[in-house]
């Protein structure tokens, strides 16, 4: 068994047990399509982005309670003093978003213990207690937007940007899966033509043993061909150990039904992969659907939207507290014959201001220049991410293109360069080269395949930046 080997028992009989052992599937190679499922269906990352939309979501539900309506009740009994009373209120409240106003309506009732004398209280009621209705709104501050307002409308900007980082997350992750992935695939295919290059010259250390023994060589080329051998069976080992190393990555994307990470085997590496054609890119297009609707912008919107909010609030701050408040009562029953019956039955109407206000506003213009600021940071952030986005896409455009036809010249010189080796190594045996050129010839066709298997894995990872920078979901666009 070889080091590498050894080692690579040693890396895996020592996993944590939170790492699950492939299966053996020699007959299924592992594709693309089975990690992307694995990603989406396991991924921890896309499990936390869910898990901050239904925080957001729960956040949204508490800021939508403060519209809820509210039930109010109390009771007491003053006695002891001069004038006893019984008193028993309940009020319901309904907060609307109709200019920061509440509805309110109310029963109470307020008798004195001694019902042959008067409370000389606001508590005191007719025997059938006291209905009343009314509203109060904010005329100043609080009007055009108050603290609760604020919170839901925040809360649903919020819930939106959480939304589109999930879209994100995902498409993120299916380019970090790819580039994973195709790596995994590239050094595994690398191993192999690595092993190749290996049973070739040992196939060639035993044929110039017997020709030495023949006396028809020097021992010079045994000595030769052993360094040769001890060249490539390093550069296996190097080999080996990427392919470890990208094996380890890659359980991060692929994991079993329980979510637990699996480290796949070098059986389950395609044997052979071609690049597909793609589309005709419609460039000048999907830069506009990008800047339009990418979810990295409309998370970046959502959130500065949510910062306008907040400064919205802030500006209303500064104004004093200034409401109104109307209402309506009216006393039921009988009278109780004190002497304040005469003062109790009727409707009553109420109309009535209160004022407050801070002297200084320190506070209030405190928050209100960070609120500012936060809105003209996000403003950055928005425009950072479109003009990246704009490049990103052209950038990818580009790649893809270039890509595709790096992958079509490197396999034309594939067979070429195996094509040479072969001969060469014909000549070597008839004696018409020798074991430095052979050498030559065979690094170079090794080369030329590990050079086509590195552009059909760019060519693929590149098709991936392409689709998940232009994968978007919004409008017609005019083109």
């Amino acid at each position: 068994m070889s080091l590498a080997q050894r080692l690579s028992v040693f890396f895996l009989g020592s996993l944590s047990p939170a790492i699950a052992l492939a299966s053996e599937e020699p007959g299924r190679p592992l594709h693309f399509e089975e990690v992307l499922q694995s990603v989406n269906a396991h991924d921890p990352r896309i499990r936390q982005a869910v898990a901050q939309l239904r925080k957001a979501e729960s956040k949204t539900m508490a800021a939508r309670g403060a519209f809820d309506p509210r039930l109010d009740g109390d009771g007491k009994i003053l006695t002891g003093a001069y004038y006893d009373v019984r008193r028993a209120t309940v009020e319901l409240r309904q907060p609307t978003t109709l200019w920061g106003s509440e509805i309110f309506v109310g029963y109470r009732v307020g008798l004195g213990i001694n019902e042959r004398w008067p409370t000389y209280r606001d508590d005191q009621t007719l025997s059938g207690g006291e209905v009343r209705a009314g509203i109060e709104v904010p005329i100043w501050r609080g009007g055009l937007i108050d603290p609760d307002r604020a919170e839901r409308a925040r809360a649903i900007q919020l819930e939106e940007a959480a939304g589109q980082a999930l879209s994100a997350a995902k498409l993120n992750l299916e380019l970090a899966a790819a580039r994973t992935y195709w790596n995994w695939v590239g050094t595994g295919q690398n191993r192999e033509v690595a092993k190749a290059l290996l049973d070739l010259a040992e196939q060639r250390d035993s044929q110039l043993r017997r020709r030495l023994a023949a006396g028809s060589i020097a021992s010079f080329d045994v000595v030769d061909n052993e360094r040769i051998l001890l060249e490539r069976k390093a550069f296996l080992v190097a080999a080996e150990r990427a392919f470890q190393k990208a094996t380890f990555e890659l359980s991060l994307f692929l994991r079993d039904s329980q979510g637990l990470p699996v480290v796949t085997g070098a059986q389950r590496v395609p044997e052979k992969v071609t690049v597909a054609p793609i589309e005709e890119l419609s460039v000048e297009r999907a830069v506009d659907e990008v800047l339009a609707c990418h979810p990295e912008l409309k998370t970046a919107r959502a959130e500065l939207e949510a910062a306008e909010v907040d400064q919205k609030l802030t500006r209303n701050e500064l104004a004093p507290e200034l409401k109104a408040r109307f209402a309506y009562s009216r006393d039921l029953g009988d009278l109780t014959d004190t002497d304040l019956d005469f003062t109790l039955p009727g409707n009553v109407f109420e109309a009535g201001l209160t004022l407050s206000m801070p002297l200084i506003f320190r506070k209030e213009r405190g928050r209100a220049g960070v609120a500012r600021a936060e809105v003209a940071d996000k403003q950055a952030r928005l425009r950072l991410i479109s003009d990246q986005l704009r490049a990103r896409t052209l950038d990818a455009a580009s790649a893809v293109e270039a890509a595709q036809r790096r992958a079509a010249l490197t396999d034309d010189v594939v067979d070429t360069a195996a094509e040479l080796a072969e001969g060469e190594r014909r000549r070597f045996e008839v004696g018409s080269s020798n074991l430095i050129f052979v050498n030559l010839r065979e690094q170079q066709a090794a080369m030329a395949q590990m050079r086509y298997i590195e552009a059909v894995a760019l060519a693929e990872i590149e098709r991936t930046r392409w689709e998940t920078t232009t994968r978007v979901q919004c409008g017609e666009v005019s083109p």
